[in-house]
């Protein structure tokens, strides 16, 4: 398979070395510009970088062989990736993608013997409101159909380049179908930052000589922080990536914390299947999620925040590093912000495709240029995070909300929602409903309420929460999306009354089984053990003992696995058993036992070749 033509490496590297550094921490971030250069980390490059920065081979190939978007053999020119997820599955995307594969003379998973093309299945892309989609060198092609397929078949063909591609091809919509008070108009940027400030007193002049701040600004930024970290904590503010942990208490945290050095981490890698509601804030929004970032850091005494953006939105970069200059150059960012003694600044920092990443644990170490791996829940990264300082880790939402607390105030904020739910909340809707998007809600709203809105009121089930999360029977329709009932990441996934709510299932567990870390061993093994059990049902074999067997599985991973991961990886599997085990039932061909292995069926193909059909040539059963 023929390679690019490449320079020597030093040449290759030095314009990426000089972007990012030498230092061991930007590892991943240079490997990410690698891949992009030249669609694969080739040996010559891996032997330069242990050189220039003074790391192993063993640890860079461990990045590449840890992050599905990296590669150490060359996947070609054009590199196509078709999002997997189940809202793309019933949009037809197995079918596009071997239609695809059938135009270019490309089997699925592997690059062309020309080296033109390669073809691939990832997980979600984050397009489950415009899919089915995929990544074409990494740049998101939403609306995937037919005809779109063909005519991308014929650019490949002929070496078109991606810029001149089909603007249309391109086009992310972010359709918000629904906003209230928290999100119905943007702010004017930087308004919670100066609303931050001027709780301090008078914003300050900006100083006339470079001298250390003086005691009286140190004062004026100290009680600006104080009193815009008591809006935060009447707002109630919780998390909004899931867990729901109160805001306050986290802030205060690292703002208490003896220790210096300080960081804010902005974690946008929405790995979890169904969701998109990032993607449609740092669109729309970017200006209130860095609004809120560095209203945090005013609190924390942080100069420095990072945001961690997961790969499949590389298309928001040219985007969002504009908007970042923007706002240091209307002094929002960057050394003495509007004048004062604040500094602070954002960096992008760009994942590398893994959905564990999604945790905070395992976000800080990809940052640290590490792979992925969640570490034990203590120290937790207020007294401990990156680089081994007190760290604040909030996602994007709730950075946005940060910032239209401070501006607005506490009480605006609290005034909706539930006793323990306070504000509103954003849900990403795909599925089976006519009108997929962004709704905004108070906490509160029911399932029915969603359903309504969105035109899907014959729905069968909704997977609230994303993979990992509930699976809500029609019976349940009335229950409360909130921290008190149903909680989660706000992703409303509809299934039809005429899907097979079985492949969901699948689709799930095979997810969970690629997005293992693999450090422990309950979800390492109880991952693939799951996804076994469901194939065997699919294939006609399984029986009541295996539906008893996933479920002791099941118990093992949720008191035994490593993170959340593993703990929540069953759900999915449980939930269905619970509720729809008519799915179950369907597939069972015995009420006993019956291997998942069939030996004579493995002999099939054997038969074929030796065109065997005589009842020799198959294995004896004994009758009972």
């Amino acid at each position: 398979m023929p390679n690019p033509t490449l320079p020597p490496p030093e040449e290759a590297l030095l314009p990426i070395l000089k972007a990012h550094g030498k230092d061991p921490g930007s590892l991943l971030q240079v490997l990410v510009a690698v891949q992009h250069a030249f669609h694969h980390v080739p040996d010559s490059v891996v032997d330069e970088l242990s050189a220039s920065m003074g790391v192993s081979r063993v640890r860079i190939r461990g990045l590449v062989s840890f992050y599905s978007f990296l590669s150490d053999t060359y996947q070609g020119e054009y590199v196509v990736h078709f999002s997997d997820n189940i809202t793309d599955q019933m949009g037809g995307n197995r079918a596009l993608a071997s239609r695809l594969c059938e135009r270019l003379g490309v089997r699925l998973g592997e690059t062309r013997r020309d080296g033109r093309v390669s073809i691939h299945f990832t997980s979600c892309t984050g397009m489950c409101d415009q899919g089915p989609a995929a990544l074409v060198n990494y740049q998101a092609v939403t609306r995937l159909s037919p005809e779109r397929i063909d005519r991308m078949a014929e650019l490949v063909q002929a070496r078109v380049p991606l810029d001149q591609w089909p603007e249309d091809f391109f086009r992310v919509e972010t359709r918000i179908r629904r906003s209230d008070v928290v999100f119905r108009r943007a702010l004017e940027a930087g308004a919670g930052i100066r609303a931050s400030l001027e709780r301090g007193g008078e914003i300050l002049p900006e100083w006339a000589e470079d001298l250390a701040p003086s005691d009286a600004t140190r004062h004026h930024l100290e009680r600006g922080g104080a009193e815009t970290l008591k809006e935060i904590y009447k707002s109630e503010l919780r998390g909004r990536g899931g867990a729901g942990f109160k805001t306050g208490i986290k802030w205060e945290s690292v703002r208490n914390a003896k220790s210096g050095g300080r960081y804010v981490l902005c974690n946008a890698d929405e790995g979890e299947p169904g969701t998109f509601k990032d993607r449609v804030l740092l669109t729309d929004y970017a200006d209130a999620v860095f609004d809120g970032m560095t209203v945090c850091g005013h609190v924390v005494g942080s100069k420095r925040g990072i945001l961690y953006l997961r790969q499949e939105y590389w298309y928001l970069k040219d985007h969002l590093e504009a908007v970042l200059e923007r706002r240091r150059q209307e002094g929002l960012l960057g050394k003495r912000i509007l004048g004062t003694g604040l500094e602070f600044d954002i960096q992008i920092h760009w994942g590398a495709g893994a959905y564990i990443c999604g945790m905070e644990s395992a976000m800080i170490k990809s940052i640290e240029g590490r792979r992925g791996i969640p570490r034990r829940r203590w120290p937790l990264p207020v007294h401990q995070g990156y680089m081994k300082k007190p760290t604040v880790v909030n996602n994007v939402e709730t950075f946005a909300c940060a910032s239209l607390i401070s501006a607005r105030g506490g009480e605006w904020f609290a005034y909706n929602g539930t006793s323990q739910s306070s504000g509103t909340k954003l849900f990403c809707v795909s599925g089976d409903c006519e009108r997929p998007g962004i709704y905004e809600y108070p906490w509160g709203v029911t399932v029915r309420e969603v359903l309504r809105d969105c035109g899907a009121l014959d729905a069968q089930a909704v997977q609230m929460g994303g993979a990992s999360g509930t699976l809500v029977h029609p019976s349940e329709f009335d229950r409360a999306i909130c921290f008190e009932d149903l909680a989660g990441t706000g992703t409303v996934m509809v299934f039809g009354p005429t899907r097979d709510l079985f492949e969901a299932v699948k689709n799930f567990s095979a997810f969970f089984q690629h997005e293992s870390c693999g450090l422990c061993t309950p979800c390492r093994v109880g991952t693939t053990l799951l996804a076994n059990y469901v194939k065997k049902f699919d294939h006609g074999y399984g029986s009541p003992v295996d539906l008893q067997e996933i479920r002791h599985i099941a118990h093992v991973m949720r008191t035994m696995a490593h993170c959340g991961l593993g703990q929540t990886a069953s759900n999915p599997l449980m939930d269905s058993i619970q509720k729809f085990e008519r799915i179950w039932q369907e597939r069972m061909k015995t009420r006993d036992f019956i291997p998942a292995f069939d030996l004579d069926g493995a002999l099939e193909e054997a038969r074929q070749l030796t065109e065997r059909t005589d009842a020799a040539a198959h294995l004896a059963t004994e009758e009972a």
